[in-house]
């Protein structure tokens, strides 16, 4: 078989002709949405049958399965014979070869939380000299599966369902056959599975039978978010067996946080020897107090009392982040103290509705989507950061807003609590979840003590603590977890 082959930032990809060929028109790999900032097509896959995209339904979810029990049979004999060659290749490592890992996520070609924060662990490790790879599946509205950035593997997609709730997400399947190509070229001894998704299902069944190591990680809330967006109680039931038997059969499990554990043990039903509590981190360096503007000349002076105070959330704009809270919370908070500004950066599917019920408020502004420097200023020009999701297992945008400097609010359910617990000296808040009246008292507390010098020491603080977050420390933890159960 021929190959072709390119240098991208000093590493070599193959390009097997039998299904991807090497860059061509349109780069983008036909896909019809805006390009999205800070992600660049490098190469495009062979053209291939695009899969069915469907609608959103409970009894639909179906057809999912049975593309994933078809990818399975038709790719079975090729699973097979991968699984000779990989005990093969087992037997003949030796003791000081470094480990190859996998990881896959169905929403990378997507704006998220998971996307993102991969899409800065994996090159930061190719950095270090790590042999790794990130795969997931394309979008629904591009033709041809895609790299970008020149390792970020995209392959073409064999069937899809908009996420019930998410006009923008979606339940993807790849096709095996170029997935099970490519791990030819570039043999795995760990796969780490980021989402419990039906690609994940079908690419991590497949590396089990091959002889790979799969462990997942907790990285979404998956009963909450049923118990919010899905009304039928047998779905939700569903819903939670599914993930009781993804996660029971990817152990150990990865846990961002000491209250997911919980949520593992008690939900989920995974044993707690089988969980590894290990918190993640953020490029710390695109995030500074720096990027503030001196609105307040004299930072040790007590700032006037006519000065807008401006309040800042980030995140996906939709109902299990709990925006009709803080939505209610601030139309509630605004009758009575009129110096304040709220500031939404993000897009969602409940984006329309929240800025129809939000018109007569002319303190709320929406900027959409913002990433690079762009969202560093935000953050860092905010004086107080509100985030009252309680479906979070983490929270990058808290540790994000700590290191611009600015303290956070947070409920007290789920991951990003734990980021504030953790904290040597006070740099936010953590309330009581939906408790109104709590948090009307603390924005008008906020606004009492914003300019002082507390206030200051909050800022000081809140970069410090940040520091506890950094790639370095989570990817070096990271891979002496996967050496160790290797």
């Amino acid at each position: 078989m021929e190959y072709h082959y390119k240098k991208t930032d000093g590493i070599v990809f193959f390009y097997l002709n039998s299904f991807m060929k090497l860059p061509h028109k349109p780069l983008n790999g036909g896909d019809t949405r805006s390009p999205i900032k800070g992600r660049t097509v490098t190469s495009v896959f062979k053209s291939t049958k695009r899969g069915p995209h469907y609608k959103p339904g409970n009894v639909r979810t179906t057809l999912l399965l049975a593309h994933v029990f078809w990818q399975w049979f038709i790719n079975m004999p090729t699973i097979l014979k991968m699984r000779k060659a990989q005990k093969l290749r087992k037997k003949n490592r030796g003791k000081n070869d470094d480990i190859s890992v996998i990881f896959y996520s169905d929403n990378l070609d997507e704006v998220n939380g998971i996307a993102n924060s991969l899409r800065s662990v994996v090159p930061y490790l190719k950095s270090k000299g790590k042999k790794v790879q990130l795969w997931g599946n394309a979008f629904n509205t591009r033709t041809n599966g895609v790299v970008e950035d020149g390792y970020v593997v995209l392959f073409p997609r064999a069937a899809s369902m908009e996420q019930l709730g998410y006009a923008d997400s979606e339940l993807a399947i790849p096709y095996l056959a170029p997935v099970l190509k490519m791990l030819k070229r570039y043999p795995a001894d760990l796969m780490e599975l980021e989402t419990p998704s039906p690609g994940a299902w079908l690419v991590g069944v497949a590396a089990k039978i091959i002889g790979i190591k799969v462990l997942s990680h907790y990285r979404t809330d998956v009963p909450n978010y049923t118990r919010s967006l899905v009304k039928e109680a047998w779905m939700r039931g569903y819903v939670l067996w599914l993930m009781q038997v993804f996660y029971q059969n990817t152990i150990p499990v990865i846990s961002p946080c000491q209250s997911y554990r919980q949520i593992l043990q008690t939900e989920i039903k995974v044993k707690p020897e089988s969980i590894k509590v290990l918190p993640r981190g953020i490029p710390l360096e695109n995030f500074s107090p720096k990027f503030r503007s001196n609105s307040c000349p004299m930072s040790h002076v007590p700032c006037p009392k006519e000065l807008e105070v401006k309040f800042l959330y980030v995140g996906r704009i939709s109902v299990e982040k709990d925006i009709p809270f803080l939505e209610q919370l601030w139309k509630e908070f605004y009758a009575e103290n009129q110096n304040a500004k709220l500031i939404f950066v993000g897009g969602g599917w409940y984006l329309e509705t929240l800025k129809e019920d939000m018109k007569d408020c002319p303190n709320v502004s929406f900027t959409g989507v913002r990433t690079g420097k762009e969202l560093a200023e935000l953050y860092a020009n905010a004086d107080f950061f509100l985030f009252p999701s309680a479906t979070d297992t983490f929270g990058n945008v808290i540790v994000e807003s700590l290191a611009s400097g600015t303290p956070v609010l947070v409920t007290d359910k789920g991951g990003p609590q734990d980021i504030i617990k953790d904290s040597k000296e006070k740099c936010g808040w953590i309330l009581p979840f939906r408790d109104l009246n709590l948090w009307k008292q603390q924005l008008k507390q906020c606004c009492e003590i914003f300019g002082t010098p507390e206030y200051e020491q909050m800022r000081s603080a809140s970069a410090e603590h940040s520091k506890n977050y950094t790639l370095e420390k989570m990817t070096t933890a990271q891979w002496e977890f996967f050496k160790s159960i290797l």
